[in-house]
C-alpha cells in the first residue's frame, strides 16, 4: 500500500462513516516508518475531514435569513476557541466530526483556520494509530505465536 494507500487511509477514514482507518493505519505502520505513516495519514484524513465543512457551506442556504444570522453569532463565538475545539475533537477518535465540521460551514467559520486545526488534530491521532501498530505488532505476533495461532 504504502505512503499513498496511508494518506487513502486517512482521507477516507475520515469521509466515509465506519471506514477502519484505525485498523488500516497501524498495520501499514508497521511495514513503513511510522512518523511518515502517521503525518500522511493525518494529512490526508483531514483534508478528508474539511469535506464536510462544504457540506455545511452549501447547506447555509436551506435556512432562512434569520437562522443565518445566529449563525453569524456562532461565529464570533467561536473565533477565539474553534480552532481549540476543532484539534481536541480532531485528535479524539471516540468523536463523531461532523458534529463539528458542518457547523462550521454553516457559520462559514475561516477556512484555512479549519483546514489547519483539523490537519493538526487527525495527525495527532494518526501518529498514535502509527505507533501503536509499530510498536504494538511485534507483541501481538509473539501472542499469537506462543498460542499457535499464526
Amino acid at each position: 500500500m504504502g505512503y499513498g494507500g496511508a494518506f487513502l487511509a486517512g482521507f477516507l477514514g475520515a469521509s466515509i462513516p465506519f471506514f477502519p482507518s484505525y485498523i488500516l493505519i497501524p498495520l501499514i505502520a508497521t511495514k513503513l516508518d511510522p512518523f511518515t505513516v502517521g503525518l500522511v495519514s493525518g494529512i490526508g484524513a483531514g483534508v478528508g475531514q474539511y469535506l464536510h465543512y462544504y457540506i455545511g457551506l452549501g447547506g447555509r442556504f436551506l435556512f432562512s435569513e434569520q437562522t443565518q444570522a445566529r449563525f453569524e453569532k456562532w461565529r464570533a463565538r467561536y473565533g477565539k476557541y474553534g480552532v481549540w475545539l476543532i484539534i481536541a475533537l480532531a485528535a479524539t477518535p471516540l468523536t463523531p466530526d461532523d458534529i463539528v465540521w458542518i457547523p462550521l460551514g454553516l457559520m462559514r467559520y475561516p477556512r484555512a483556520k479549519a483546514l489547519a486545526a483539523g490537519i493538526l488534530g487527525k495527525t495527532i491521532l494518526s501518529l498514535a494509530y502509527a505507533y501503536a501498530g509499530y510498536y504494538g505488532w511485534p507483541i501481538i505476533d509473539q501472542w499469537l505465536s506462543v498460542w499457535h495461532l499464526w
